[in-house]
């Protein structure tokens, strides 16, 4: 009779092990990520991202399931800025199919661009051979991403953050915070300054801590801004300024310093403060401007930003590729920040076409060698030049900043000038 009870004790202690283990063996595959494979996937949801991901999906070189799109799901917001396209931007988005349809207060060409030194000094001036080719294209960010949107519905997307990665001879995965795992032959990576990929990959970068922020909003001219583009050293900071539609709004980005904005903000209305600032810099011109009032669709809200700036001199690891503001972060007072994005995704494609020629793997390295050696010279000029604005004419030095001026004026007088067009249009 013990004997029995034992035995059956014996029996229970087993089969509850049993169901216990049972038990922590499906947790733990609960806890396991879902695996996913596509051959190609790109990382950021703004408009470097997308745009790479159509080139991908245009470029006849893989299927719409072998793109992955991870972006963290945000809350919808409109996104009232605007960005300056060159003539090789406004040619590829042609390309793309994104500019066919624009209405037309959504975009406003560029047919004519100042930069003005210090006060008082005569503007550098470009102007287009003809209406039909445009300095530039300024469209709001908004149009663009809901096309974009539209175009891209039909790609695998996966809503989440990077939060850790690792590669083999064959891929690399990414790991997310919903619990899933992607696996890709080759990795694009465009989330931005502030990388998560580039951060986990320990890809150095240069950064620049300028003790400046943007500044952006939203004026009215005095009279119609005739599709001008405006780039002015002010005692305040850099300001560019761009048409908005085809009316007197323009679109501005300042860059301040920190100290200086805190006691704008504390203001009770900074646009007006921002205007007499630029007023008193225009007073001997025709230009004036004035705050926004009851226009409709303009939210008159400043957006503010740090200007960190950083620079990767290698943009790859193995099996990833760094494009956009994730491999370069320049200043904003030549408007070429996303226009260098732009060509980041053109190399990657030339880059893989190269590649498939020969037969290679997606994430040869072959690849990687190709973009590092297309884009770095370009970038690196391009970050030069724009430092080179940047510090001249907010240096605290009067001879310094009224050098740069009296240069810009004589340049101003010969057809030299034409080089920067070109330059910032390659």
């Amino acid at each position: 009779m013990i004997i029995s009870i034992l035995y059956c004790l014996i029996l229970k202690l087993i089969g509850q092990s049993t169901i216990e283990n049972k038990m922590k063996s499906s947790k733990k595959m609960q806890e396991l990520p879902q695996e996913f494979f596509h051959k190609i996937c790109v990382i950021g949801g703004g408009l470097t991202g997308a745009i790479m991901l159509l080139l991908l999906k245009k470029s006849n070189l893989f299927k719409k399931n072998e793109i992955a799109w991870i972006k963290p799901k945000e809350k919808k917001q409109s996104d009232l800025r605007t960005t300056f396209y060159n003539p090789t931007s406004i040619e590829l988005l042609k390309n793309l199919s994104l500019i066919d349809n624009l209405n037309y207060n959504d975009y406003s060409k560029v047919n004519q661009i100042k930069v003005f030194g210090v006060k008082g000094s005569s503007p550098l001036v470009w102007n287009c051979s003809g209406l039909e080719t445009p300095l530039g294209l300024v469209v709001k960010n908004e149009v663009i991403l809901n096309t974009l949107d539209n175009l891209l519905n039909d790609i695998p997307c996966y809503d989440g953050i990077v939060t850790n990665t690792d590669s083999d001879e064959y891929e690399r995965t990414l790991y997310l915070n919903n619990k899933k795992s992607i696996k890709s032959h080759l990795v694009l990576s465009a989330d931005g300054k502030n990388s998560y990929l580039r951060n986990l990959l320990s890809i150095k970068t240069i950064d620049k801590k300028t003790k400046h922020v943007a500044v952006s909003g939203f004026l009215e001219q005095s009279n119609k801004h005739n599709s001008k583009a405006i780039q002015a050293f002010t005692e305040l900071g850099p300001i560019g300024i761009l048409p908005y539609g085809n009316n007197k709004v323009v679109n501005f980005v300042q860059s301040i310093e920190k100290v200086k904005l805190n006691s704008i903000l504390t203001q009770k209305k900074p646009e007006t403060y921002l205007c007499q600032n630029l007023n008193d810099f225009f007073i001997d011109t025709e230009l004036s401007f004035m705050p926004i009032e009851k226009i409709q669709n303009i939210k008159n809200k400043l957006s503010i930003w740090d200007l960190d700036l950083n620079l990767v001199t290698n943009p790859t690891a193995k099996r990833a590729i760094l494009i956009g503001d994730a491999a370069h972060s320049i200043h904003p007072l030549a408007g070429q920040g996303l226009n260098l994005a732009l060509r980041d995704c053109v190399s990657v494609i030339k880059a893989i076409k190269n590649s498939f020629k020969f037969g290679n793997d997606l994430g040869d390295q072959a690849i990687l060698d190709f973009y590092r050696k297309d884009r770095l010279p370009h970038t690196v000029s391009m970050t030069g030049f724009t430092d080179f604005l940047f510090y001249g004419f907010t240096s605290t030095s009067v001879k310094t900043k009224s050098f740069l001026s009296k240069g810009m004026e004589k340049l101003n007088q010969t057809d030299a000038k034409d080089i920067f067009k070109i330059f910032a249009s390659i």
